[in-house]
């Protein structure tokens, strides 16, 4: 298992935190590696307490070049010990798909309605490898939807 950290934690680029009631929109960035494998962590940002995710969109070029693209991953809340996801807020989710990539958005209200009563990190973790994978040095972009 790798762990991938998004340019936001490790200090590349910085990201504003919603101040007040209304959805503020945060792009985190992520520069993948030559290789991603079942059980890699990508993760994104660590969000304080009272701050929930209401939204997110995956906004990715071509990661899987097969003609049956197959990487899949789940989004979530990891654990403390940064070793897994907790708390799965959707699986399934399909980014890179097609020579075009695509961009995936949010299925269901399950992190809007996740406990914010202490922080936690989100991240994704790979659930199914690519078949072709495509995605050496090239930027996925997340924007998170956040609530204070």
């Amino acid at each position: 298992m790798s762990r991938i950290l998004s340019e936001l934690l490790t200090g590349k680029k910085n990201g504003p935190l919603p101040n007040d009631g209304g959805v503020s929109e945060m792009p985190v960035t992520v520069v993948l590696p030559a290789a991603l494998a079942v059980g890699d962590l990508i993760e994104l940002v660590d969000l304080p307490q009272y701050v929930s995710l209401v939204d997110y969109d995956v906004i990715a070029p071509q990661l899987d070049s097969n003609g049956a693209p197959t990487l899949a991953v789940s989004i979530g809340e990891e654990n403390a010990g940064l070793t897994d996801l907790a708390t799965v807020y959707e699986a399934g989710l399909t980014p890179g798909r097609g020579a075009s990539g695509n961009v995936v958005r949010c299925g269901n209200a399950a992190a809007s309605q996740a406990s914010v009563a202490a922080s936690r990190r989100i991240a994704l973790k790979v659930t199914t490898a690519a078949a072709t994978y495509a995605g050496a040095g090239k930027t996925i972009t997340f924007v998170l939807h956040l609530r204070s």
